[in-house]
């Protein structure tokens, strides 16, 4: 039988092995399988962590290995990261870095090249960083915070000129002003009072005054066809005004009224038949003794047509003249 020295000592080997394998296993150890292990460098590495999943299209293909500084000591940062599926990886494919929760943790996601040739053991590919919520609403809000920043300058001015300009001895001046507005505001609310008033006293005439703008409203809206024709009408009226020739209208009257002041003028100064007429009475009273004479002689023979023409049967007798 074994001793108790020898028993001890296998369980504490099998123990170490135990311990050795599964410290293996959980930093993803290239003990027992067949992987490769790639590279990528990134400028920084915030919230990336050891045994962080390497995913394709969100299927873990792998592990992260390491992160160490980069051996050219310039600050960039080298992540290993051992890749377990015999998925084909282009070597023109990209490392990307990015967030796996909102809470800040990351991860590397290979976005799949489009060459042929496959990366190998020990080969470097391209990174980039995924900008994390945090840098994206920082970049929204940084152009907020400046502006809020100088808005508070701004007031922090304004409040700073309008404290001075208090002091300066306008603080009667202001209250004056706001005692102002506190009666125009009194003022306002009586000349409210009093319209409230008169609307209650006079509710049924207003009422009535509705009624009629209603049917006034009503009787313009059955007459629109009537309406529209005379709005045409005005229309055409308009149209036939402006298309008539009024320029040479005016020119023709002020024309006449040149002629008309010309005659008048004519007459005034006693020239032509009718100037003489207006201006001399002596000739003006002959005409009309001339035409009384006349009227009395049309009247004679009229009613004694004997005495200028006499007919007779056997001959005519000798006048009075004839005798002679």
């Amino acid at each position: 039988m074994f001793s108790r020295e020898l028993k001890t000592g296998l369980v504490v080997l099998f123990a170490g092995l135990i311990l050795y394998f599964g410290i293996s296993y959980l930093k993803n150890s290239t003990l027992l399988d067949k992987g490769i292990t790639i590279y990528s460098v990134y400028e920084r590495v915030d919230g990336l962590i050891g045994s962080q999943p390497v995913n394709i299209n969100g299927l873990s293909v792998g592990r992260i290995e390491s992160i160490d500084f980069h051996p050219d000591q310039s600050g960039r940062v080298v992540v290993s990261m051992r890749i377990d599926s015999d998925y084909p990886i282009p070597v023109n494919s990209l490392a990307l870095i990015k967030s796996s929760d909102l809470l800040g943790a990351k991860e590397i996601s290979l976005q799949i090249g489009t060459g042929k040739v496959l990366i190998e053991d020990g080969d470097t590919l391209r990174s980039a960083i995924e900008e994390s919520l945090g840098d994206a609403i920082n970049k929204e809000v940084l152009p907020v915070k400046v502006k809020a920043e100088q808005l508070i300058a701004s007031l922090d001015t304004v409040v700073q000129a309008l404290t001075g300009f208090l002091q300066g001895g306008v603080e009667k001046d202001f209250r004056s002003s706001f005692s102002n507005v506190n009666q125009s505001l009194i003022h306002l609310n009586e000349i409210t009072t009093e319209l409230s008033t008169y609307m209650n006293e006079n509710r049924e005439s207003l009422g009535r005054a509705t009624q009629n703008f209603e049917r006034l409203s009503k009787t313009l809206a059955d007459n629109k066809d009537e309406l529209d024709r005379v709005f045409m009408n005005f229309a055409n009226i308009s149209d036939s005004l402006g298309k008539a020739n009024v320029g040479q209208t005016m020119i023709a009257l002020e024309r006449t009224s040149k002629n008309l002041d010309v005659i008048t003028g004519r007459m005034a100064n006693g020239e032509g038949t009718l100037g003489k007429l207006s201006a001399q009475d002596s000739l003006y009273n002959q005409i009309d003794k001339t035409v009384q004479s006349l009227d009395r002689l049309l009247l004679d023979l009229r009613y004694h047509p004997e005495r200028y023409v006499r007919l007779s049967v056997f001959g005519r007798k000798p006048s009075r003249i004839d005798e002679e």
